[in-house]
């Protein structure tokens, strides 16, 4: 729900379950929870896409020794 621990200490028992229960009606899907084989296939689809590395991708690289110290770049290439 998004609530600290003090939060939830903080309230009555009927506010708490009051919200809880309405956290769980905003959140659960009404037509179950498994997608359509179309819905899976559009899913794959796009991940598909958005895995697919068509440029060259680099990022710098550091070092922990109780601070960050840079050591270079790495370049990946497809």
């Amino acid at each position: 729900m998004g609530w600290t621990a003090e939060q939830v200490d903080q309230t009555s028992m009927w506010k708490f379950w009051a919200s809880w229960f309405g956290y769980i009606r905003a959140n659960t899907p009404k037509h179950g929870n498994k997608l359509t084989e179309s819905e899976k296939d559009y899913i794959w689809e796009r991940m598909q896409q958005m895995d697919a590395v068509t440029e060259q991708v680099s990022t710098q690289t550091y070092l922990w020794d109780g601070a960050f110290r840079p050591q270079g770049v790495q370049t990946f290439v497809p």
